[in-house]
C-alpha cells in the first residue's frame, strides 16, 4: 500500500494543508499594519465623523416622516457608523482594550447625537404619524439578523482587503441610521413600543456586525498572537451573543409567519364559501393573538347568504385550533348589470356632490372677495374720518375724529355707544374722541318753571357736551347761562351741574347774564 497517498488522504493531513493554504493565500497577503491604522482612522470620533452623524440622521428622520424610501437610503449611503462598529470588532478579534473603548466611545457619540437630531426634528415636525418606513423597523425578526450578519461578513471582508467600494452596497443592507432615527421618533412622541422595537433592531444589527468583523478578522490571522484561553473568549461571547439574538429574532420571525398563514387561511376559506355564493370580498381585516381569532369582513353577493358567519367560524376554529370571531357585512348586487348601474349611481352623486362643493367654494370666495373690498375701501375712507391708536397704557383702543369729518359731540357719543355694541365680549374697549371745537350754546326752553326744566334734548345735549369735555380731558369747566327767567337758570344751573358732575368734571365759574335767546353754554375753564 501507498503510505505517502494514505497520508495525503488523512484529516491530520488535509487540516495541514488547510493551513498551510490559509498562511500564503489569506494570511500572508494581508497588511495588517496598515489595515488597523485604516480602520482606526474610520472608527475616530472627530469633526467630520460628528457633522456626518447629524447630516445621515437628519436624512434619515425626513425621509422616515415623508415616507420616502430613496432618501432613506440616502443617509445610509453617508451613514459613518460602519467606522466604529469595525473597529470594535477589530479590537475584539485583537483582544486590544484601548481600541475597544475608542470604539464604544466613538458609538455613544453618534448615538447620543443622532437620536438628539431625531428626536429635535420630530418635535419640530408638523408630520408626527408612524409612516410604513418607520413601522417596518419596529418588528426585527431572525431575518434581520441574518442580513446583518452577512453585512458584517461583508464589510469586514471589504476592510480587510481594502475594497472599499463593497462597503457601499453593506451600508444600504444594513441600515445603521435608519433604525437609529425611529428611536428618536418614539422617544419624541412618548411611544415606547416603536423606540424598544427600532432599539433591538439598532443593537442587532451593531452586534451581529461587530462580532462579524471579529470572525473575518480572525480568519485573516489578525489577533495572531491571542492566547488559546483568549481564543475560547472569543468563540463563547460570538456564540451567545448569536444565540442570545435568535431567541427572540426567531420567536418574532415564527409569529409574524404564523399571523400570515392565518390571514391566508382565512382569505382562502372565506374566498371559497363567497365564490360558491357567486360573490366576492371587498374588505377583510384579520385580528390574532395565541388564544382567537377576529374576522371583519365585508362581502358583495347577488343575494343574502344564510348562515355564512357560523360556517366561517366552524371552518377556521377547526383549521386553525383557535376560537374565531366572524362578523360579516353583505352588499346585495342582483347581478353584474345591477352593479355596474349601482356604480353610475354613484358616480353621478359623486358629481354632484363635487358639482355643489365647487358651487359653495365659488359662493365663499365671491363672499370673500366682497368682504376684502370692503375692507380695502374702509382702510382708504378711515383717514377722512379719524385715526385709531392703542391708548398710551395699551388698555383700550382710541377713535380720533377728524376735525375736517366735523362729527357734533352728540352724533361723536352716539357712534362709541353703536361701537361698544358691537364688539365682542373680553375686546379690548374702543372710545371715540370727538375733534376739537368750540361747543355749540344749547338753548333753553322758556314758560313756567316746570316747563322751564331741561326737556329730553337739552339733556341729551348737556350729556353729550359734558362726555365730548371728559374725552378731552377739560378738568375744569365755566358755566355761562343767558337768559331772563331767574327760575329757569337755575334748573338749567342744576342740570349741568348734574351732567358734568356724572363725566367727572368740575364746575368752574358760572356766570349768568340777562338777555335772549336763552341758552347755555359750556367751555374748558382757562388756566
Amino acid at each position: 500500500m501507498d503510505s505517502s497517498r494514505f497520508d495525503l488522504a488523512s484529516p491530520a493531513a488535509w487540516w495541514r494543508w488547510a493551513r498551510q493554504w490559509r498562511k500564503t493565500r489569506l494570511v500572508d497577503g494581508i497588511d495588517r499594519i496598515a489595515v488597523l491604522e485604516h480602520v482606526h482612522e474610520g472608527g475616530r470620533a472627530g469633526p467630520r465623523y460628528a457633522f456626518m452623524v447629524v447630516m445621515s440622521c437628519g436624512i434619515a428622520t425626513l425621509g422616515l416622516l415623508q415616507n420616502s424610501a430613496a432618501v432613506i437610503i440616502g443617509a445610509m449611503l453617508i451613514s459613518p457608523l460602519m467606522g466604529p462598529i469595525i473597529e470594535l470588532g477589530m479590537g475584539l478579534a485583537t483582544f486590544d482594550l484601548r481600541t475597544v473603548r475608542e470604539s464604544l466611545g466613538s458609538l455613544a457619540i453618534g448615538i447620543g447625537l443622532a437620536l438628539a437630531i431625531a428626536i429635535g426634528i420630530v418635535w419640530l415636525s408638523p408630520l408626527q404619524a408612524a409612516t410604513s418606513e418607520i413601522l417596518a423597523r419596529t418588528r426585527p425578526t431572525l431575518f434581520d439578523l441574518l442580513v446583518a450578519v452577512l453585512s458584517g461578513l461583508a464589510g469586514a471582508y471589504a476592510t480587510v482587503t481594502r475594497k472599499g467600494e463593497t462597503i457601499v452596497g453593506v451600508a444600504i443592507a444594513t441600515a445603521l441610521m435608519p433604525p437609529l432615527a425611529v428611536v428618536g421618533f418614539g422617544i419624541a412622541v412618548a411611544n415606547w413600543d416603536v423606540a424598544g422595537g427600532a432599539a433591538f433592531l439598532f443593537m442587532t444589527n451593531l452586534l451581529a456586525i461587530a462580532l462579524s468583523v471579529t470572525i473575518v478578522a480572525r480568519w485573516y490571522g489578525f489577533g495572531g498572537a491571542d492566547t488559546p484561553k483568549q481564543t475560547v473568549w472569543q468563540a463563547i461571547l460570538i456564540v451567545t451573543v448569536f444565540v442570545l439574538l435568535s431567541v427572540p429574532l426567531g420567536l418574532a420571525l415564527k409569529r409574524i409567519a404564523q399571523q400570515s398563514q392565518v390571514q391566508l387561511t382565512v382569505r382562502n376559506t372565506l374566498q371559497q364559501a363567497v365564490a360558491a355564493a357567486n360573490g366576492r370580498i371587498s374588505a377583510l381585516r384579520v385580528e390574532a393573538n395565541d388564544e382567537s381569532i377576529g374576522v371583519d369582513a365585508v362581502i358583495m353577493v347577488p343575494h343574502h347568504v344564510g348562515g355564512l358567519e357560523a360556517t366561517l367560524q366552524g371552518q377556521l376554529e377547526a383549521q386553525l385550533g383557535r376560537q374565531a370571531v366572524v362578523h360579516i357585512r353583505e352588499v346585495l348586487t342582483s347581478d353584474d348589470a345591477s352593479f355596474a348601474r349601482q356604480q353610475g349611481t354613484l358616480a353621478e352623486l359623486q358629481r354632484s356632490v363635487l358639482a355643489l362643493q365647487d358651487a359653495e367654494n365659488l359662493r365663499l370666495q365671491r363672499q370673500q372677495a366682497a368682504q376684502d373690498t370692503r375692507m380695502q375701501l374702509i382702510q382708504a375712507l378711515l383717514p377722512y374720518l379719524g385715526r385709531l391708536e392703542r391708548s398710551e397704557d395699551g388698555a383700550r383702543w382710541e377713535f380720533r375724529l377728524a376735525a375736517d369729518a366735523r362729527v357734533p359731540p352728540l352724533r361723536a357719543q352716539q357712534m362709541e355707544r353703536d361701537l361698544a355694541r358691537q364688539r365682542k365680549d373680553g375686546a379690548a374697549p374702543l372710545v371715540v374722541i370727538p375733534a376739537l371745537q368750540t361747543l355749540p350754546a344749547i338753548p333753553m326752553a322758556s314758560g313756567n318753571a316746570r316747563e322751564a326744566a331741561p326737556d329730553a334734548n337739552g339733556q341729551a345735549a348737556l350729556d353729550a357736551q359734558a362726555w365730548a369735555l371728559e374725552r378731552w380731558q377739560a378738568g375744569r369747566v365755566d358755566v355761562l347761562l343767558v337768559g331772563r327767567d331767574a327760575t329757569a337758570l337755575d334748573h338749567w344751573d342744576d342740570a349741568a351741574r348734574a351732567a358734568l358732575a356724572a363725566h367727572h368734571l368740575q364746575v368752574g365759574e358760572v356766570t349768568r347774564r340777562r338777555g335772549s335767546p336763552a341758552v347755555l353754554q359750556l367751555r374748558p375753564a382757562s388756566e
